[in-house]
């Protein structure tokens, strides 16, 4: 699937892979509504930082992806994306 192990290849298909969970939580339940009032909100009920925390499920799918195909390295960059993340959602909750 993956040619080469990189570390860059993992960080960026997991700052990728949470905003197309994102987009599969809107699609999924409030399509009826337009994103920007869906964010907006989000915002509003302080519900963002767990719609993001719930979105982070993807990474978790790839990060399994990787360590199927013995891709330590792009492992290693998804779980750097998913602190990022994590750093951001304490942000969000706390600040």
């Amino acid at each position: 699937m993956f040619s080469k192990d990189k570390f860059i290849t993992g960080f960026i298909g997991g700052l990728l892979a949470p905003l197309i969970g994102f987009y599969l939580y809107y699609i999924g339940l409030f399509r009826q509504m337009n994103f920007t009032g869906f964010y907006n909100t989000l915002v509003a009920n302080n519900t963002l930082a767990a719609a993001i925390s719930l979105s982070l499920l993807a990474n978790l799918a790839l990060f399994f992806v990787f360590d199927k195909f013995g891709k330590l390295n792009g492992s290693r960059g998804v779980i750097a994306a998913t602190f990022i993340y994590g750093f951001y959602i304490v942000y969000l909750k706390f600040f």
